[in-house]
């Protein structure tokens, strides 16, 4: 099965409009917001490994994708998150 975690904030246009392509498409994911408390923890080691404090940061199957380092835009985030689901 096919594992999508896509780490945001509540607010962010492009975490939204990333989840918006899955839901049109219907791709599962699972949603991690990263303001909170409880994902203090992992959301610092995820944000570590990406090298990055931008989102979306996106985990599929164990790949991890980030901006500036795997995607410029939300739709190649989407193209190339399709690619690992093959």
């Amino acid at each position: 099965m096919n594992r999508i975690r896509v780490y945001g904030f509540e607010g962010c246009p492009y975490c939204k409009e990333l989840m918006e392509m899955y839901d049109k498409h219907n791709i599962e994911y699972y949603y991690i917001d990263v303001d909170l408390d409880e994902n203090a923890e992992e959301t610092e080691k995820i944000m570590e490994i990406g090298q990055t404090d931008s989102v979306p940061i996106i985990l599929v199957n164990n790949t991890l994708l980030s901006p500036e380092n795997s995607f410029k835009s939300i739709k190649e985030a989407y193209q190339t998150t399709l690619k690992f689901l093959k």
